[in-house]
């Protein structure tokens, strides 16, 4: 009789606890969630074989609260525990990719991106931080917060095109342009410095500047370009090639950026002595032209 009432107490001790916790959990403006394989994972075996397992083995969400259907916008008065798990954690590259660095953080790591689909049916990118029960090698629970971001991945992807038409409009250009920080180091070039005077891109980024380019005594181009988008004076400069025969071009320099730490300055450099035999030879084609032109009509 003492026994069973002291089983009645815990019983009753266990509910209570389990009430508060799952009380904690709904109060939290962070999404939580459990996934609990009712077919633990065997982290023992091989990467692709645990891979196959976190998608095909039978597991259901536990103790997911409010904030998490909230934003998975799962319908009103849907209970989100009852839900089938693929709807939201689908099987795709992008979460292959999710679970492969799981099994390397031994499912204990902060900040990992999943690609879920909501009850709306769209795409959304979450940074999870994720938890596991592991028991013997086997996967009984990883549990975590989720954060949506997809717009942050909206502007990543807006960001990199642009970084890849302006590379594209840099490679294009025919002039050298190089792209250095207030330092002077040399943060981009484009490839016509390689075919102007011989340097492979390789050899001269993260090098000064002072490795090509040699400015006028007593010339500055942080006080020279104080303030973003300012348009420096045309100057001629002393440019070596790589093997380091010194060629006299002319500069332009400008510079774009808010504050110091993004700041960068961007020249434009002509070789003179190019571009000089470039106009010679224009000038001399009329004149064999007109000499053919006056054999041909003898």
């Amino acid at each position: 009789m003492g026994k069973t009432k002291e089983l009645e107490q815990e019983l009753a001790a266990l509910r209570q606890e389990n009430s508060m916790l799952r009380n904690f959990v709904d109060a939290s403006k962070d999404a939580l969630f459990c996934i609990e394989f009712k077919e633990p994972v065997d982290l023992t075996a091989p990467e692709s074989e645990i891979i196959r397992q976190a998608f095909e083995n039978e597991c259901v969400w536990r103790m997911c609260n409010t904030a998490m259907a909230r934003l998975y916008k799962l319908p009103e008065g849907k209970d989100f525990d009852a839900e089938n798990v693929h709807v939201v954690f689908a099987h795709n590259p992008e979460n292959e990719e999710f679970v492969r660095k799981l099994i390397k953080a031994e499912f204990n790591i902060d900040g990992v991106v999943s690609l879920d689909g909501d009850y709306d049916g769209q795409e959304i990118y979450m940074e999870n931080d994720i938890r596991a029960d592991i028991v013997d090698g086997m996967l009984h629970r990883m549990f975590g917060a989720v954060r949506n971001i997809s717009e942050q991945k909206k502007r990543e992807r807006v960001l990199s095109e642009r970084l890849n038409a302006m590379s594209n409009v840099l490679s294009a250009i025919p002039d050298p342009v190089l792209v250095i920080d207030t330092d002077g180091i040399l943060q981009a070039v484009n490839p016509a410095l390689e075919w102007e005077f011989g340097w492979h891109l390789d050899d001269v980024l993260g090098q000064h500047m002072d490795t090509v380019v040699e400015l006028p005594e007593g010339y500055s181009l942080v006080t020279a370009l104080p303030t973003q988008g300012a348009d420096g004076s045309r100057l001629r400069v002393s440019v070596r090639n790589e093997n380091g025969q010194i060629h006299r071009c002319e500069a332009h320099v400008s510079s774009f950026g808010d504050t110091d730490d993004d700041r960068r300055i961007v020249i434009t450099l002509r070789n003179e002595t190019r571009h000089h035999s470039i106009a010679d030879h224009e000038v001399a084609t009329p004149q064999v032209s007109d000499f053919a032109q006056s054999t041909g009509s003898r």
